[in-house]
C-alpha cells in the first residue's frame, strides 16, 4: 500500500549560537556554518557581555571627608561612563563582525545580548527564541580548572531543556 508524499511543511529550526570575542566561539560558529547549517535555519546569536564591578570605579573625593565615611572615594560618573562606552563599543563590533558572516551565507537571523551570568543569560534568551538547538564554543579547560573558574558551556549543557552543541577545537 502506498501513500501519498506531502511536501515536509516542517518549520524553520531556530539555532542560537553563543558567541563572545573569543576565538572559541568563531570556530563554533563557523564549524555550525560548514557542517549542520540547513538553508532555512534562524539563527539567533547570543552574547552576554563582561559585567563589570562598578564599585570598583570610584575616586577620591574631598567631599567624602565631610561625611565621617570610612571609605573616602564616591563613585567616578566619568570612569563608569568610560567603560560603558567602552562596552557598547565591543558589542558593536562584535555584532557587526558576526552580521557580515550571516550576511555572507544569506542566513536569517538576529543578534541579542544579555545581563548576568552568561549560562544563565545565555538559557534565557534562548528560550525567549525557541531555540531548538544552542552552539557553543569551548576552551577546554581541565576538570580542575573548570570547577574553579567554572564553565559557560559546562553549564549550558546542564541546564538546558533543548540539545547542545559544545564545539571544542
Amino acid at each position: 500500500m502506498a501513500t501519498e508524499s506531502k511536501p515536509s511543511s516542517k518549520p524553520s529550526r531556530v539555532v542560537a549560537v553563543a558567541i563572545d570575542n573569543s576565538e572559541y566561539a568563531e570556530k563554533a560558529f563557523d564549524w555550525y556554518l560548514e557542517k549542520i547549517r540547513r538553508n532555512d535555519d534562524v539563527i539567533v546569536l547570543i552574547h552576554i557581555p563582561e559585567s563589570y564591578d562598578f564599585s570598583l570605579a570610584r575616586e577620591w573625593s574631598p567631599l567624602a571627608l565631610q561625611k565621617d565615611a570610612f571609605d573616602f572615594t564616591v563613585p567616578s560618573p566619568g570612569v563608569i561612563r568610560q567603560l560603558l562606552d567602552e562596552l557598547e563599543k565591543n558589542v558593536k563590533f562584535l555584532e557587526d563582525r558576526y552580521a557580515e558572516k550571516v550576511k555572507a551565507y544569506g542566513i536569517d537571523g538576529k543578534f541579542r545580548t544579555g545581563g548576568g551570568k552568561p549560562g544563565e543569560a545565555i538559557l534565557k534568551i534562548a528560550k525567549e527564541e525557541n531555540a531548538t538547538l544552542i552552539v557553543t564554543g569551548t576552551r577546554g579547560l581541565g576538570k580542575i580548572r573548570r570547577t574553579v573558574l567554572g564553565s559557560v558551556s559546562d553549564y549550558v549543557i546542564h541546564h538546558s531543556p533543548v540539545p547542545v552543541l559544545v564545539c571544542r577545537m
